[in-house]
């Protein structure tokens, strides 16, 4: 299903006569709460639910703020696990999506890669099974993603997949400034008119926990409303390429950016499914 965000918190934003597709969830206002000194927006229906992580701009600022983000993603991964009664041995599947060779693309994949995987004699030993996997994108494994997820899972016997997935916001000030946690699951791709199968609870063997961080907007959004209806006449094809697809921008510190969600959500995963610390959030220093 097409739509302008992946971000929950941005339903029911639009403006009218935006053209966006609703999406049939129907979430009541939010409950906003605040967990390890970050604001927190949260609804509940009967399909499950999502967490807003107000995070704001982390790779700018100090490592505490970075310590106190593990912790509190740390705590609603936790909490999810246990909502959805998964065992605290699991197996669990972290799935990176995304394209790797695209820094605005490559939030999954950089995940996925941090991720303490554990082998057998790891979890002989007592240590949760923990399966990690950077899923690629269909134009280049031949596979749709969700197919891709479904397989692994069903081999491994997964009792939870929890994927990792750059996002659409509606907005240029969610970039980087907002994690999202969900047990509603993901259409890959579903707010970049390229989307590939849809990875929930309804499609997979088991239950599915997303995480994402909005890294691109559209472009046409900048300008006051979704499909550019705010631009000048004549104006609006500069906001589409010339197929009349959607262009979408992100911001210039973006490598920075992923880097480090890469590393806290990694941690943050860690420390939710397997019991390892997060240790030190290496120092990323203040950059423009």
């Amino acid at each position: 299903m097409e739509r302008d965000s992946d971000l929950f918190l941005e339903y029911g934003t639009g403006s009218e006569g935006s053209g966006e597709t609703a999406s049939p969830l129907r979430f009541p206002g939010p409950v906003l709460t605040s967990l390890e000194g970050f604001d927190v927006s949260s609804a509940e229906c009967g399909a499950g639910g999502y967490h807003s992580l107000m995070s704001g701009s982390l790779w700018l600022g100090p490592p505490e703020e970075r310590r106190r983000f593990v912790r509190a993603l740390g705590s609603l991964l936790t909490l999810y696990r246990r909502r959805m009664a998964i065992p605290r041995q699991g197996p669990f599947l972290v799935c990176g999506v995304g394209n790797e060779r695209a820094s605005a693309d490559s939030l999954g994949p950089r995940t996925a890669g941090k991720v303490f995987a554990t082998d057998p004699a790891l979890r002989d030993s007592g240590i949760p099974a923990v399966c990690a996997v950077r899923t690629g994108i269909p134009r280049e494994t031949g596979i749709d993603t969700a197919d891709l997820v479904s397989a692994l899972a069903e081999k491994t016997k997964t009792a939870l997949i929890v994927t990792v997935d750059s996002l659409c916001a509606k907005s240029g000030d969610r970039l980087g400034t907002v994690a999202q946690i969900t047990d509603c699951g993901l259409i890959p791709g579903s707010a970049l008119s390229h989307s590939s199968g849809e990875i929930s609870r309804n499609t997979m063997p088991c239950p599915v926990l997303s995480v994402g961080v909005p890294t691109v907007v559209r472009a046409s959004a900048l300008h006051g409303t979704p499909d550019g209806s705010a631009l000048p006449e004549g104006r609006r094809e500069d906001a589409e390429t010339g197929a009349g697809r959607p262009l979408f921008v992100t911001r210039a510190d973006t490598d920075a950016m992923v880097s480090c969600y890469a590393v806290l959500i990694a941690q943050a995963i860690n420390t939710a499914f397997t019991g390892n610390p997060p240790g030190d959030v290496m120092d990323l220093g203040n950059r423009a």
